[in-house]
């Protein structure tokens, strides 16, 4: 048996509206909410090493903001995780060792062809995932 919520946090509008929309499901069905910040470094150009490090803070801080926001919503059950891999198959894998029912993510707001085209995450997810994908808008007028 499955539970628990994914949800993908890149500090986004987007993101913050997918982390409202878990944290209300995890509310809901009285489950654990993970809260993922997921990265590839890409080996092309520059240093690396550095823009590792950099990306690394980033996420951090990222996934710290989320639990900030998680605990002024008086959320139950909430953790927050780094995942050093492409972001969709990051949260995949992420999801599968929690043994999460679901991954919620935002939207940027690009049209459909541009997520597509550009390769969103959330595109991405909902081709790699073998479980549901809730793809939450960004809240209008954010």
């Amino acid at each position: 048996m499955s539970s628990g919520v994914v949800v993908g946090y890149d500090g986004s509008d987007g993101a913050k509206e997918a982390l409202r929309v878990a944290l209300e499901l995890g509310r809901t069905y009285g489950e654990k909410v993970t809260i993922a910040f997921a990265y590839a470094v890409s080996p092309v150009g520059g240093e690396v090493r550095d823009y590792a490090a950099a990306l690394r803070e980033l996420a951090n801080a990222r996934v710290a903001e989320a639990l900030r926001l998680a605990a002024d919503d008086e959320a139950q059950d909430v953790d927050g995780v780094v995942v050093e891999q492409d972001p969709a198959r990051g949260l995949v894998e992420l999801a599968a060792e929690r043994g999460a029912r679901t991954i919620v993510v935002g939207t940027r707001g690009e049209s459909p062809f541009m997520g597509a085209l550009l390769g969103s995450t959330a595109h991405k997810l909902l081709h790699l995932s073998e479980l549901p994908v809730l793809v939450v808008p960004a809240a209008r007028g954010a």
